[in-house]
């Protein structure tokens, strides 16, 4: 099997690890209700004023072409975008997604109007002005608005905004499921099992190999532990010389009493 394939694999699981952290931030339990805002995440909701427009995917990634026009590709992990009506074009991010590098991350607590009523979620890591930005979203519990499209939203005072979404997803969840992480490790199981059996399959009756040399990419995996063995040591040789230079400058100081 060709390199190109543990390479893809890698870069998968590289892509996978932020999507499951922002997937597990917004499963959220207070006392006995359990909420999944990420039954919001196909939504991208629109709203604002004579002068900006505001779109939110909540819990997703908002779909670029949806925040106006802009010079250079936006950057990764916006959830919340702002756009200039006059002129169509994207003015800045709103908040951005949990596991994407900007913090701090997103805050949550039970709305305020009582338990199973919905969440609060608040985002301080995106900039206005060169100042922190300030979104809170209320999530409220609408079960007879099930793919909800606007929302509202108010600025005051400057760079602080409250928004307001009303949706069945904001409601708390029944028991049962499968949880974010539990996916995770099925794909990552799933992946590694058609990794192993294919490079097995391909080396044993492609390339005639026998013993060890039908696993796929002995060689990377023999440099892989390798080098973690050297990394291994590395350390224990500075926490031994570590501990013998302070050992050596103790016992320099008692001979000089």
């Amino acid at each position: 099997m060709s390199t190109m394939v543990l390479f893809y694999l890698i870069l998968t699981l590289v892509n996978i690890i932020p999507i499951d952290s922002s997937l597990s931030s917004c499963r959220q339990t207070f006392g006995a209700n359990k909420y999944d805002l990420n039954k919001l995440d196909h939504l991208t909701l629109s709203g604002g004023d004579t002068q900006f427009r505001y779109l939110l995917t909540p819990c997703g990634i908002v779909p670029a072409d949806k925040c106006g026009k802009s010079p250079a590709p936006l950057d990764k992990g916006i959830t919340s975008c702002q756009e200039r009506i006059a002129t169509s074009s994207f003015e800045s991010a709103m908040g951005y997604l949990d596991g994407y590098g900007k913090s701090p991350n997103l805050e949550f607590k039970e709305n305020p109007q009582g338990p199973g009523t919905g969440v609060v979620m608040t985002m301080r890591n995106a900039k206005c002005n060169m100042n922190e930005r300030l979104v809170k979203i209320t999530f409220i519990c609408d079960t007879s608005i099930t793919n909800p499209t606007t929302m509202d939203v108010k600025e005051n005072p400057t760079c602080q905004f409250d928004i307001t979404v009303k949706a069945a997803g904001a409601c708390p969840i029944k028991e049962g499921g499968v949880s974010g992480g539990t996916v995770f490790i099925i794909i990552l199981l799933v992946l590694v099992i058609v990794y192993l059996l294919g490079g097995i399959l391909y080396n044993r009756f492609k390339e005639k190999q026998t013993g060890l040399a039908v696993l796929p990419h002995p060689g990377f995996w023999l440099l892989i532990v390798g080098l973690a063995l050297t990394g291994c040591r590395f350390c224990i040789n500075s926490i031994r010389n570590c501990f013998q230079g302070n050992s050596a400058t103790s016992s320099g100081k008692y001979e000089s009493v």
